[in-house]
């Protein structure tokens, strides 16, 4: 008669091939946590130049010549939840649709200008690991362009 042999008891292989996966996967996680919070600055910096550009557009504030200090707040606002790292927002204008040179910086335009405003915004990665391997600061930037409507008669 064969006699089969069984196979010794392999306790704690389990748990060794966790203590081998776990670091892997511990990784993986921060990089998703990082490149989900880069993403989402990114996608709140579009969002904050885009309602800027659209309300800059409607010339509100215009006569009270509040205009351009409201385009900064409404940019502003969408900017609140961005904690660290510093904001920079640069409203610029141009005298028609075509854009040639670098336009008149810090002026919203009057009607039927092209008015641009740009957010620059310097993240700071915060994942332990993974932000280390990443540069110290990473410039993300977005910006939006409008033609205003024409609140007054256009100038030719």
């Amino acid at each position: 008669m064969i006699r089969k042999r069984h196979n010794p008891p392999r306790r704690g292989m389990t748990t060794m091939e966790f203590a081998l996966v776990l670091p892997f996967m511990m990784a993986l996680i921060m990089v998703m946590i990082e490149m989900g919070t880069i993403c989402y600055s990114w996608l709140t910096i579009q969002k904050a130049a885009q309602s800027g550009a659209r309300f800059a557009s409607t010339g509100q504030g215009d006569e009270e010549g509040t205009r351009l200090s409201q385009i900064e707040q409404i940019t502003k606002d969408w900017l609140a939840n961005l904690d660290k790292g510093s904001k920079e927002i640069v409203i610029s204008s141009w005298p028609s649709s075509d854009v040639s040179g670098n336009g008149a910086s810090g002026d919203a335009g009057g009607p039927c200008h092209l008015v641009e405003v740009a957010v620059v915004y310097n993240y700071h990665p915060f994942t332990p690991v993974i932000g280390s391997m990443l540069p110290e600061i990473i410039a993300l930037s977005g910006q939006d362009r409008k033609l205003n409507e024409p609140w007054k008669p256009c100038e030719e």
